[in-house]
């Protein structure tokens, strides 16, 4: 009964996701070229083990930060979504463990190891929804090094607000 069965990103079925599937993936969905707005918004953070006298403010002034952002989606873009996320991941010491994009809906979870130089690891998980000219979506990234532990999750939606200003 394989036939049935989506495995998302993993086409060849050995278990690990690489970038090209991924890729291949993300260019079956159909985005809008034009001006995008994105918006992140930090639901909620807990640090643990935070080391004697650090301030622990920063997880108060963190929670309900939006950041709202724009970005110009080009029709070559648009059309072929992976190919940035490709470029992107070489960068990173990320593995892709989950991802899935099937009937407006993603699904994905990748972890990471030594992200911006910085020892540890970090997994996250990112759920939700999307069409051609907006999507929806919850991130929850768990993580720690040095006896400090992180669970931070937020919210992330963008949509199409019109076409890219000219220049």
């Amino acid at each position: 009964m394989t036939g049935c069965s989506d495995k998302g990103a993993d086409h060849d079925g050995d278990g690990k996701i690489t970038t090209e599937e991924v890729a291949e993936e993300m260019n079956k969905v159909t985005l809008e070229p034009g001006e995008w707005e994105n918006t992140v918004e930090i639901v909620d953070v807990k640090i643990e083990g935070l080391p004697e006298g650090a301030p622990t403010g920063m997880m108060d002034s963190m929670k309900g930060k939006v950041t709202t952002s724009k970005s110009c989606i080009t029709k070559e873009q648009a059309e072929n979504p992976g190919a940035q996320f490709f470029a992107a991941q070489e960068k990173t010491n990320c593995e892709v463990k989950k991802f899935n994009m099937s009937g407006g809906a993603v699904s994905s979870e990748m972890s990471c190891s030594n992200m911006g130089g910085a020892p540890g690891n970090m997994t996250m998980a990112m759920d939700g929804q999307y069409g051609p000219s907006s999507y929806d979506m919850t991130m929850n990234m768990n993580g720690g090094a040095g006896g400090m532990k992180m669970n931070i999750s937020a919210k992330s939606n963008g949509k199409r607000i019109g076409d890219c200003p000219a220049g």
